[in-house]
């Protein structure tokens, strides 16, 4: 994919983003000035003699903009979808994710992982469940995310700080090509 056509795919994306908002904000304006106007007999400012003879079109429209709306927001990619970060290439040599059953926190972590996958090796996940001394070292304080044996996060993953960390650490063939 070249420059350009990133920030053209970028503009497009974020000018669905401002229709997609704007289209459900006047649909909730339409629905919220057709209610007005039923509990009170009219809404107290001018409106065109269309509101009040083709109230069902109205709402018709109201529901088309608010449907439409959230349609273009909700097929809006993930933003690790649309990040990139300066240099291609897998950055570290080991991520280990560690978990417990029924955590969100971890399902979240491993989803937000996951769409890095061009930066990062194959994620290895282990569950601290397995192992008692895994249970004493991190406790209810999971999920713990190791990368190149060192401890960089813990609790929830924040992906800003992801991608500094990715931004920040060259890919492993530039490393080994300076060595």
């Amino acid at each position: 994919m070249t420059a350009d056509s990133s920030k053209h795919e970028q503009h497009v994306l974020r000018v669905q983003a401002y229709l997609g908002t704007a289209a459900l904000l006047l649909g909730v304006a339409l629905i919220f000035l057709g209610l007005i106007g039923e509990m009170s007999g009219g809404v107290p400012f001018f409106m065109p003699r269309s509101w009040y003879v083709n109230r069902s079109l109205w709402y018709f429209l109201a529901m088309a903009c608010f449907v439409g709306g959230g349609y273009l927001l909700k097929t809006q990619p993930m933003s690790s979808e649309l990040w990139e970060a300066s240099q291609p290439g897998i950055r570290f040599r080991r991520v280990v994710i560690y978990t417990r059953t029924d955590c969100e926190l971890c399902d979240d972590a491993k989803q937000m992982l996951d769409g890095y996958e061009k930066y990062l090796p194959a994620i290895q996940e282990i569950n601290i469940e397995t192992d008692q001394s895994l249970i004493a070292r991190y406790g209810t304080c999971v999920p713990v995310i190791e990368i190149d044996e060192k401890v960089r996060f813990r609790g929830r993953l924040n992906e800003m700080l992801l991608r500094r960390l990715i931004e920040g650490t060259p890919p492993l063939e530039s490393q080994q090509t300076d060595s």
